[in-house]
C-alpha cells in the first residue's frame, strides 16, 4: 500500500509534462495577432577640436589638429577638410607690430 499513495501525483505530473510543450508553443504565422514597432535611435556627438602639436615656421605656425568635424573656424577663417581626423592647419604670421595671442 505504500507504493500506491504517490500514483495520483505522478499521473498529474506526467500529464503536465506531456501538455507543457503545447501550452508554451509560439505561433510563427503572421496575421492579425502580430505586432510591429519602430525604434528610432539618435546619437548626439559633441564637436571635438584638439591641438596635437604646434610648429613654428618662417611663414607662421603649423598646427597638427584632430577634429571630428569636416570644418573648423580659427580667427574668422574657415578651414575645410575632406574627412574628420588629423590635419595640419597653417596659420600665417601676423604683420609686424601686431600682437597675437595664440589661445589654441
Amino acid at each position: 500500500m505504500t507504493g500506491n499513495r504517490f500514483q495520483p501525483a505522478r499521473a498529474a505530473l506526467a500529464a503536465l509534462v506531456a501538455f507543457a510543450p503545447l501550452v508554451c508553443a509560439a505561433e510563427s504565422s503572421a496575421g492579425p495577432a502580430t505586432a510591429t514597432a519602430r525604434v528610432r535611435l539618435v546619437v548626439s556627438v559633441a564637436p571635438v577640436f584638439q591641438v596635437l602639436q604646434a610648429t613654428r615656421t618662417p611663414e607662421g605656425y603649423d598646427y597638427l589638429v584632430w577634429t571630428n568635424m569636416r570644418s573648423i573656424t580659427i580667427g574668422g577663417r574657415e578651414y575645410s577638410f575632406d574627412r574628420p581626423g588629423e590635419h595640419t592647419v597653417h596659420i600665417p604670421e601676423a604683420p609686424a607690430g601686431a600682437w597675437v595671442v595664440h589661445g589654441l
